[in-house]
């Protein structure tokens, strides 16, 4: 099947095109109810199935674009082999070369163009669907919410993995089991029973956590009226952007999991920082479905 794609080091061609997106769209892209972009997301026994905050990225922006889209579930192991089939090539030499999300968007030619990457799907739905009004990334904040992303994925999430990633073997479909535990355990460099900590240890790596979200707070709190700001509960205050669901996706992912001996991970840091978590879940919570 013939493909456009469009990887994470194809923003300059985004951006090229961003002056006569509208005209882009009429020529090129199809979408419709019956004709729906494909979330390419992580299969699990889950009901609904959708567990991972990478993939849930797209996902919220799909919804807050309200766009037509339909889910295709992949196992963990099909991945490689269905992002090939797509035309993309791998990401790295590594144990996971082939990584979700992907979206698929239709056009008339009946080549659809094939997106990696949620920053770059986020960059992309506000190019070719201005129209909606709905931007996930505001004109101006492009540079800011790129950093947010790494300020999370460097900061917030390295001091998830350890709690959270032995804890999804138990939501994981059976097929999947053995190239998670290979892939997680290459990653950690130990067997994945090794990796989340107990009794005294566990309570330190989730003050860990908590930390890491104190310095967020303490930024965000730049927001609040008396501090200048226009207020509100989200990263931007009172507007909904992609860096809210950078969020909101570690969230979805933290309820997912059954309670350990230190309870369920969302239901123990909602209410931390006044609650701020919790109100952040709930300016998100109207994008949440799973189609």
């Amino acid at each position: 099947m013939a493909v456009h794609v469009l990887r994470q080091t194809a923003s300059a061609r985004l951006w090229r095109i961003k002056g006569c997106a509208g005209l882009h769209r009429a020529l090129t892209t199809a979408t419709s109810a019956s004709n729906p972009i494909i979330l390419y997301d992580i299969k699990s026994k889950l009901d609904p199935q959708a567990w991972s905050p990478n993939t849930w990225k797209a996902r919220f922006a799909l919804n807050y674009k309200r766009l037509p889209y339909k889910t295709v579930w992949v196992s963990y192991p099909d991945i490689a082999a269905k992002l090939s089939s797509l035309g993309l090539e791998p990401l790295s030499s590594g144990a996971a070369p082939y990584t979700l999300p992907v979206i698929a968007d239709p056009t008339h030619s009946g080549t659809p163009t094939i997106v990696r990457d949620s920053f770059a799907i986020a960059q992309y739905l506000d190019v070719t669907y201005p129209e909606l009004e709905r931007p996930l990334l505001p004109a101006g904040t492009h540079a800011f919410q790129a950093l947010f992303l790494h300020h999370a994925s460097t900061r917030i999430t390295p001091t998830l993995r350890p709690l959270l990633v032995p804890l999804a073997p138990a939501i994981l479909d059976a097929a999947a089991l053995p190239y998670f535990y290979r892939t997680r355990e290459a990653s950690f460099g130990r067997p994945l029973a090794e990796v989340r900590p107990s009794g005294t240890a566990l309570e330190e790596a989730w003050s860990k956590v908590e930390k890491e979200f104190g310095v967020l707070d303490s930024i965000l709190q730049k927001n609040d009226v008396h501090c200048g700001g226009n207020g509100g509960d989200l990263v931007l205050g009172n507007r909904v952007s992609f860096a809210d669901f950078v969020l909101a996706g570690l969230f979805v992912w933290m309820s997912k999991f059954n309670p350990g001996e230190d309870g369920n991970p969302w239901e123990r840091i909602r209410s931390w920082h006044g609650g701020r978590w919790e109100r952040l879940w709930k300016g998100c919570e109207e994008f949440m479905e799973v189609k």
